[in-house]
């Protein structure tokens, strides 16, 4: 499971969709359409965000274990990371909210005022993953983490209970400031259980995914650029139009 790459579930969905979609005109691509279809923009920027924290967890030091995108349960859910260490089990759910006001509370979590399930659905995840260990007779504690990316404003106004909510960026120094309560022996029996396909729901993953991922994010970053292009064309004419009445 070691070979997964972070939000490799969700660029497949990406890929499915888009695959379903029909392309852009040749117009459409002059104007700088946007290319994504609608259902899968939340999936694009879920995949964008998980990478970001796949990123970040890259840089943890000797002696953690980082797994991907890892299929818990018997449906389709899996688990953003998961992190064994020092400190302990992390489980972590990546939520992408660039510009958006978060207020955090011990039963809630507000995304501009509107309440979301991600406190409930953290801690699904990190008692399946606690359930995986007590059957494997690791005895390591487990916590659910919320690491939120591109947010405007982060507000804890009640910790959550079991969760801790933290911004992507301030993640992994959290993880290596927390108390060691694994000895190494432990923190190696759990990597070997995180690392082996059995203890999951088989998944299958064509090997081109971050291929075609990749070039859907480029062809959302030209679109983006040529919308940019086209606006600053109108700016510059609104000028040109203008100018003449001002020297007047």
């Amino acid at each position: 499971m070691s070979d997964r790459a972070p939000g490799a579930a969700v660029m497949e969905q990406v890929v499915r969709l888009q695959a379903a979609s029909p392309p852009r005109s040749s117009l459409a691509r002059a104007f700088g359409v946007r290319p994504l279809a609608e259902e899968a923009q939340p999936w694009f920027s879920g995949a964008l965000g998980e990478r970001e924290v796949g990123a970040a967890l890259g840089r943890l030091p000797s002696g953690w274990a980082v797994f991907h995108a890892v299929p818990v349960g018997s449906g389709e859910a899996d688990v953003d990371h998961l992190v064994v260490g020092p400190a302990g089990v992390f489980v972590i759910n990546t939520k992408r909210h660039p510009g958006a006001s978060l207020a955090i509370y011990e039963r809630a979590v507000l995304v501009n005022g509107t309440k979301q399930p991600y406190l409930r659905n953290s801690d699904l995840e990190a008692s399946r993953v606690r359930g995986l260990l007590l059957r494997a007779g690791v005895d390591a504690p487990v916590q659910p983490v919320i690491a939120v990316v591109g947010a405007k404003q982060v507000r804890i106004y009640h910790p959550p209970r079991r969760a801790a909510v933290l911004r992507a960026e301030t993640l992994v120094r959290w993880l290596v400031r927390r108390p060691a309560v694994l000895d190494a022996d432990t923190v190696a029996q759990a990597a070997h259980l995180f690392d082996d396909p059995a203890t999951w729901r088989p998944v299958a993953v064509a090997s081109d995914t971050a291929e075609r991922f990749g070039a859907i994010e480029r062809e959302v970053r030209s679109a983006r650029l040529v919308r940019a292009g086209w606006a600053l064309a109108g700016a510059l004419g609104a000028i040109a139009v203008a100018l003449p009445f001002v020297a007047r």
